[in-house]
């Protein structure tokens, strides 16, 4: 389990996309899913998401949570997937919505997004990165970078 937190705006969100169209390109996992929590987290839309993007189906769409949990939980259980959970605001249990972690989370990695750093300790994120804003010369070098690219197109067109 990767964390990624810090101040809104800082590109966390681009970043982790990032990243998972890197992992897909050199076919890290089987499967990829993006999954974007946001303040007020709906644990049936969150568990629909992600069997959807498995290509799974649930058969009975009146299962309470818990029946999806525990059927999304076997499911993902033992396979090599990524799954980026995007802008978690509160700490998510991730039992309640069915996803494997600790031993049983086999191959699969999991890679968070959030603003605050005590949010991923308590979801049990091994390895938490803090994004920061650019300092001046930062700032400078990546605008002149920029700048100079957007010259290159207009100059092409």
């Amino acid at each position: 389990m990767i964390g990624v937190y810090g101040m809104g705006g800082l590109g966390k969100t681009t970043l982790v996309q990032e990243v998972g169209k890197k992992a897909e390109k050199d076919e890290l996992f089987d499967d990829f899913v993006f999954v974007d929590v946001t303040e007020t987290p709906d644990i049936k839309k969150i568990q629909t998401i992600i069997t959807k993007k498995l290509g799974l189906k649930f058969e009975d769409e009146k299962e309470d949570e818990s029946e999806r949990a525990n059927k999304l939980y076997s499911r993902m259980k033992d396979k090599n997937i990524l799954l980026i959970i995007d802008n978690i605001w509160e700490e998510l249990d991730l039992k309640t919505v069915g996803i494997p972690s600790g031993a049983d989370r086999g191959r699969s990695k999991m890679l968070m997004t959030t603003r605050k750093e005590d949010v991923l300790e308590k979801m049990g994120s091994t390895y938490n990165f803090r994004m920061n804003i650019l300092n001046e010369v930062e700032a400078w070098r990546l605008f002149k970078i920029m700048a100079g690219y957007f010259l290159q197109l207009m100059a092409c067109n």
